[in-house]
């Protein structure tokens, strides 16, 4: 709903009538700071109701507010009181116990979980292994497990260039595995 401004009767009419603003805040025992602005929107919908909608000028504009700032305070309440606005608050400096170790929050949230870091590995592996021949995906195999071209050069029975240039030219095929592209 676009909501335009009061019109100059409306207003008058507004000013004459909002101690029922007060009225209905008090008599519900609400407070003033908390409450005045969630049911004042109310109120001046239903002096813009009373005055353009003339059915309703057979009941009297008290009961005709009251109502629209009983609504405008539930539709608050309602919201307020779902599920996303009740999220518990962590701090991320509260301590958190980790297989009998004593964490902060920040600490045991940031660290690698090893059985899923080796699991995307091997899942990235695979899938590199679709892509490669066999001799290559033993090559980044070792790499991927810490030797060196010296090391893959003698295992593999190939020279050093060989194997610095089979890496090299799977170097685009990793990222894109790894990145998920092509």
């Amino acid at each position: 709903m676009v909501e335009t401004a009061l019109t100059p009767e409306q207003q008058r009419f507004a000013t004459e009538h909002h101690t029922l603003v007060y009225t209905f805040l008090n008599d519900k025992k609400l407070r003033e700071d908390d409450y005045y602005d969630i049911v004042v929107f109310g109120f001046l919908r239903a002096v813009r109701r009373y005055l353009e909608e003339s059915h309703l000028q057979k009941y009297a504009f008290s009961t005709i507010a009251w109502s629209a700032m009983q609504t405008n305070l539930y539709n608050h309440h309602r919201c307020e009181s779902r599920q996303k606005r009740k999220a518990q608050t962590v701090s991320l400096d509260t301590m958190a116990y980790d297989n009998d170790e004593i964490l902060p929050f920040q600490e045991a949230l940031s660290a690698p979980d090893p059985s899923i870091l080796d699991f995307e590995t091997e899942l990235l592996m695979l899938e590199l292994a679709s892509r490669v021949s066999k001799r290559e995906m033993d090559i980044v195999r070792m790499k991927a497990n810490g030797y060196g071209t010296r090391e893959i050069a003698k295992a593999q029975q190939m020279p050093m260039k060989g194997v610095t240039k089979i890496l090299a030219g799977l170097e685009n095929t990793v990222l894109a595995v790894c990145y998920g592209q092509g």
